[in-house]
C-alpha cells in the first residue's frame, strides 16, 4: 500500500524502517530540480547574451561587417605612397597615385562605375623665408609670421627695393577712390566694401608694386586668409604681385611713413596651376532619382602625407564601398560615392562637381567626360573628413547651420548620426556646419548634407576632457596639416567607432524607401 506521502511502502529486511529510502528520494528529486534550474539558468543566459548584441548586429549587419583593420591597410598603403611624393598626397605630388590605388581597389573589388572629372586647380607654395624691411631715420626688419605674413596666393616670387609706402583710402577696390598706386607699395587698413582678393586685384591692375593689407589692433597676429575668388575656376584671375598682411602695429608704422618711407619686400613663391580629377564611383543599383552621395576629400596638404587629413576618411569611404558590394547590398537610394581632389586647395574638387551639374558650367573636359549623375537626382550629401584624430572628439556636423531648404534634410541627417552614438552609449558632441569641409558645395545649392570628424587644430577644454577623454589643453590633432600626420597619428578607437557612424548613416539612409519624404520630415 502506499505511504502517506505517495511512496510506494518497502519493507527493509533489517533494521532501520523506511526513512533511509524515502530521504534518498527526495535528495534525487532536489538534484534533479536545481540541475535542471542551472540548466534553465544556463540556457536563459546564453539567450540574453546572444540575443542582445545579435539583435542589434541583425538589426544594422552593414556596421557590424565594416572592419577597421581593412581601413587601416588602405592607410598603410596612403602612406606608403607618400614615401614616394616628398612625403605628401597634395593634388602636386601623390593624389594621382592615391587616386590610383583607390581606383585600382574598385575595380578589383567595387561594385560601380568608375569616372574621373578633370578640373584645374591653382598651387601655392611658400619655397624661401620673405623678408619685410622699412626703411627710414630708423630702419627695421620684421620677423615672418609674428609681424608679417604672406597671404596664401599672395602672388609670384619678387625682389622689391627702395619702394614708396601709400596708404588707400576709401572702398579699396574702386579704381576711382584708390589714388595713385603705380610703382608702389599699397597699404590697406581698411578694404571697405570688398573681398580681400577684389582689393588687391583693383590694386595690382592700377600698377601696385605690393599690397600690404594691416589688421585692426584687436588681432595679434597676421592673417594667412587666402587671396583668390573662393569659387575659383579655369579662367578666373590670380595674383601676381606679393600680398603681405601685418599686425596693427606694424601698420600703424607703415601708415606713419607713408609718403616719405621706403619698403623692401622680398618673397620666394609660386602659384602654378595644375590638372588634378575627382574621382567617382556611381552604383549600379538603386533609385536613380534619390541618390545619395558619400564624399570624403583624397588630397593632403603639401607639407605632410595627410593620413589623418584625411586618409581616414577617404579610406573609411573605400572600405565602406567595398564592404557593401562583399555583401551584395542593394539599396533602395542609388549609391554615389566621390572622392574628391583639391580639397586643400579651396574645395575646389566638390566645387567644381557642384558648378558642372548645379549651373551646368563647361570646361575642356565636360564634354568628354560625362558623370552619369543629375543635380536635381542628388538627395543628400554625407561628407567625412578627419575620422581618426589622436585626441578626438567625436563631432556630429549641426544640420541647423544649413541654409534655405537644406536646413531640414540636413537636421534629419544629424540626428541619424545621434542616433548611432546614442544606440553605443558614446559620448559626441554638435558642432558647426558652416565652412571648411566638402558639404558646402552642396548645402550652399539646395542639397541637404551632414556628416561625422574628430577635430583638427582646436584645443580640448577641461570640460570636454571630462566627457570625451583624452588630454585637455592639448589640441583634438596636433599634427593638423604637418608632417607628422603619419600613422601613429591615427586614433584606432576614434577610426572604429566614425567609420562605422559613417556606415550607418551610408546604410540607413540608402535603405529607407521613403528617403526624400523622410528628409523633408513627412516621415519618421
Amino acid at each position: 500500500m502506499p505511504s502517506d506521502d505517495g511512496l510506494p511502502l518497502l519493507r527493509q529486511r533489517s533494521g532501520g524502517g523506511l526513512a533511509p529510502r524515502r530521504w534518498a528520494l527526495r535528495q534525487e528529486s532536489v538534484l534533479s530540480l536545481l540541475t535542471a534550474l542551472l540548466l534553465l539558468g544556463i540556457g536563459l543566459g546564453i539567450w540574453v547574451y546572444g540575443t542582445l548584441p545579435t539583435s542589434d548586429r541583425n538589426e544594422h549587419p552593414y556596421e557590424y561587417a565594416l572592419e577597421t583593420e581593412r581601413i587601416h591597410q588602405h592607410l598603410v598603403q596612403f602612406l606608403e605612397i607618400a614615401s614616394k611624393h616628398n612625403n605628401s598626397r597634395s593634388v602636386a605630388t601623390g593624389h594621382a597615385a592615391s587616386a590610383e590605388y583607390v581606383e585600382q581597389q574598385l575595380r578589383w573589388h567595387g561594385d560601380c562605375d568608375i569616372q574621373r572629372q578633370h578640373f584645374l586647380s591653382p598651387v601655392w607654395a611658400v619655397r624661401g623665408v620673405p623678408r619685410l624691411r622699412v626703411r627710414g631715420p630708423v630702419s627695421i626688419n620684421y620677423i615672418f609670421e609674428t609681424d608679417f605674413q604672406i597671404m596664401r596666393y599672395g602672388g609670384q616670387s619678387a625682389n622689391i627695393t627702395d619702394a614708396p609706402v601709400v596708404q588707400v583710402a576709401g572702398g579699396a577696390c574702386v579704381a576711382g577712390e584708390i589714388g595713385d598706386v603705380r610703382d608702389k607699395v599699397a597699404l590697406v587698413r581698411h578694404s571697405g566694401r570688398c573681398t580681400a582678393f577684389e582689393a588687391a586685384f583693383a590694386l595690382e591692375q592700377l600698377g601696385a608694386r605690393a599690397v600690404v593689407f594691416a589688421r585692426p589692433l584687436r588681432f595679434k597676429t597676421p592673417s594667412r586668409a587666402r587671396v583668390r575668388i573662393t569659387d575659383w575656376k579655369e579662367g578666373d584671375p590670380l595674383m601676381r604681385v606679393p600680398v603681405l598682411s601685418v599686425t596693427g602695429s606694424v601698420g600703424q608704422l607703415l601708415a606713419s611713413v607713408a609718403g616719405d618711407g621706403r619698403v623692401d619686400i622680398e618673397t620666394d613663391t609660386s602659384i602654378d596651376v595644375v590638372k588634378t580629377f575627382n574621382l567617382i564611383c556611381v552604383g549600379r543599383t538603386g533609385d536613380p532619382t534619390s541618390t545619395v552621395v558619400v564624399g570624403s576629400h583624397l588630397d593632403s596638404v603639401a607639407a605632410g602625407p595627410g593620413i589623418n587629413d584625411n586618409g581616414s576618411g577617404s579610406a573609411s569611404t573605400l572600405e565602406i564601398c567595398l564592404t557593401l558590394a562583399r555583401m551584395k547590398y542593394r539599396p533602395r537610394s542609388r549609391l554615389v560615392f566621390a572622392w574628391w581632389g583639391a580639397e586643400e586647395d579651396g574645395l575646389l574638387g566638390s566645387r567644381h562637381f557642384a558648378r558642372v551639374l548645379a549651373k551646368g558650367w563647361k570646361n575642356r573636359w565636360t564634354d568628354t567626360e560625362r558623370i552619369d549623375v543629375r543635380w536635381q537626382d542628388i538627395a543628400l550629401n554625407l561628407n567625412f573628413d578627419m575620422l581618426a584624430s589622436p585626441n578626438y572628439i567625436a563631432l556630429v556636423h549641426n544640420g541647423t547651420d544649413a541654409p534655405g531648404r537644406a536646413q531640414r534634410g540636413s537636421q534629419r541627417i544629424q540626428r541619424v548620426f545621434e542616433n548611432y552614438f546614442a544606440r553605443h552609449s558614446y559620448s559626441y558632441r554638435i558642432t558647426d556646419m558652416l565652412a571648411g569641409s566638402d558639404f558646402v558645395p552642396f548645402i550652399d545649392n539646395g542639397i541637404p548634407a551632414g556628416g561625422v570628424l574628430t577635430g583638427a587644430g582646436e584645443l580640448k577644454s577641461i570640460d570636454e576632457r571630462r566627457v570625451h577623454g583624452g588630454l585637455a589643453y592639448a589640441a583634438l590633432d596636433t599634427c593638423y596639416h604637418r608632417d607628422c600626420d603619419t600613422l601613429l597619428n591615427i586614433n584606432m578607437v576614434a577610426l572604429h567607432r566614425m567609420s562605422r557612424a559613417a556606415m550607418h548613416a551610408v546604410a540607413i539612409m540608402t535603405g529607407r524607401p521613403d528617403l526624400r519624404a523622410f528628409l523633408d520630415g513627412a516621415s519618421q
